[in-house]
């Protein structure tokens, strides 16, 4: 019988973590590594102010710095979701992930809400990443 795989939880010095009992940042089951949604939000606000794309930017390092203390790199991420509260921005999202990622990218979803937990924050973003997997090779067609 195969031993089922472990849960790990990682934090990173750069992410502010939840209250405890509410949920996990960043949970590593095998070499999956799957990410809560991160923002911009801090205790003097969003990062960014009312910037879509700098909101992103500051969502999506959130993201990386997880990822990286987990053990994977932007490259293993092959799963995005974005969640938007005005789709009239969606460049600006866009443009900050052309920032960060590059070919094969990521699988990825853009959701328009009404509302993130904020007022002052835009965009959030959760991601799934498979640690190694951006150093193999990319099959053929």
């Amino acid at each position: 019988m195969q031993t089922p795989p472990t849960i790990r939880v990682v934090t990173a010095p750069q992410v502010p973590e939840p209250p405890p009992g509410l949920f996990s940042n960043c949970l590593v089951v095998g070499d999956t590594i799957h990410i809560s949604g991160q923002h911009a939000g801090s205790a003097q606000g969003a990062v960014g102010g009312n910037s879509v794309l700098n909101q992103t930017r500051e969502a999506l390092r959130r993201v990386l710095s997880l990822i990286n203390a987990a053990g994977g790199s932007a490259r293993d991420v092959v799963k995005l979701t974005v969640y938007l509260c005005d789709m009239s921005r969606k460049a600006d999202v866009s443009a900050a992930r052309r920032e960060v990622f590059v070919d094969p990218l990521p699988c990825s979803t853009l959701v328009g809400v009404n509302a993130l937990v904020d007022p002052d924050l835009l965009v959030e973003i959760d991601a799934i990443a498979v640690i190694g997997a951006g150093d193999r090779q990319i099959a053929p067609d």
